[in-house]
């Protein structure tokens, strides 16, 4: 006679298995068309570009499903480890499994050192502390370049009581923070001989650069922001789940252009190049894969090692601040380190002129 308890704990595994193996086969689908989301224009394909955006989370799911598969013995276990395998490329965009090691003094010596950071109008600081505190850290860096987006002078500071605060740089080409339009800065130990703006029309993003005289020659800087997903400001308004991932999608397209936008100014620039700045998206993006190109060096290919997210919101999980160079440089080192003056961390880069 078949125990009834049994049968109930029979049909209760079943179950649960059908649905663990249908769970399994839509993140698989979804990070299919995640691995390809970075070669398709957001305006084709809105849902593709959706993908991409979840990347890491359906990573971290496609792990755990892989090891329960392989304890439960499942040839299930395949889906989940092609999914993972297909994206190998923006894993090791987002990790490293390399120890840092210390460049040769050399090196060091020799070095470009360029910060880029968001600093969030300065944390709407609403004491001097806040702008003391973040300088403090630029100088303790000792950069030879610094790109700031969500540069704005506090109300209680004056433009020179604001300028004083990073003295160390003896070029700086700032656009400030208006009501239509996110402030952003270029400082820099070498004096600027060009620089210019690109305000995108309709949002409050831009793209700002400038062209500095070093010892080696000209260097084009380019400093973005890019259109934001605009997650944090649906949750924080009670937007509903379908109006968020419409906006997420609308606002992939909107990054998409900007992200060609900047491309044209790489492209255009006869000189060597570095690319700084919040782009608001993933190594998997089209974005990403539009600015970084064929003849872009993402510095944490290069030289980053352990885990690179930048947004501290969502866990820590998502790199979406970025230092690229142009093939004349290598990257020597590359950080971003813990700090407590932003939602974002700052990223670090040390170039040397290949040649």
């Amino acid at each position: 006679m078949v125990n009834p308890e049994s049968m109930t704990k029979f049909k209760s595994n079943d179950i649960f298995h059908i649905f663990l193996f249908f769970a399994t086969i839509i993140i698989f689908i979804f990070s299919i068309f995640a691995s390809i989301s970075g070669y398709i224009r957001p305006h084709h394909f809105k849902f593709i570009s959706l993908t991409n955006n979840l990347l890491p989370i359906t990573l971290g799911a496609l792990s755990i499903l892989l090891i329960i598969w392989l304890i439960r013995k499942r040839w299930v276990f395949i889906f989940p480890l092609i999914g993972i395998a297909v994206n190998i490329n923006t894993i090791f965009s987002i990790i490293q499994p390399r120890a840092e090691r210390e460049p040769f003094a050399a090196a060091l010596n020799s070095s470009i050192k360029v910060i880029s950071f968001n600093v969030h109008d300065f944390n709407y600081s609403k004491s001097y502390d806040e702008v003391a505190e973040i300088n403090e850290f630029i100088n303790s860096e000792k950069p030879d370049i610094l790109c700031i987006q969500e540069f704005e002078t506090p109300g209680y500071l004056n433009d020179n009581e604001m300028h004083s605060y990073f003295s160390h740089f003896s070029a700086k080409y700032i656009e400030k923070t208006t009501q239509e339009k996110l402030g952003l800065a270029i400082m820099s130990v070498y004096n600027i001989s060009d620089k210019g703006v690109v305000d995108f029309e309709g949002t409050s993003n831009r793209v700002i650069w400038a062209d500095l005289i070093t010892d080696r020659g000209k260097i084009r800087v380019i400093n973005c922001h890019l259109q934001t997903t605009g997650l944090a400001r649906a949750s924080k308004n009670g937007t509903n789940f379908l109006k968020r991932i419409n906006e997420l999608m609308e606002n992939n397209k909107i990054r998409a252009t900007q992200a060609e936008a900047v491309k044209v100014i790489i492209n255009s620039t006869p000189f060597p190049v570095v690319v700084c700045g919040d782009f608001n998206d993933t190594p998997s993006s089209y974005t990403y894969t539009t600015i970084k190109g064929e003849n872009m060096t993402d510095g944490f290919r290069q030289a980053g090692s352990g885990f690179a997210g930048t947004y501290k919101g969502i866990s820590g999980l998502f790199r979406i601040d970025y230092i690229f160079h142009s093939d004349h440089f290598r990257s020597i080192r590359y950080r971003t380190p813990e700090t407590n003056h932003s939602d974002h961390k700052p990223v670090i880069s040390e170039l040397v002129y290949k040649n």
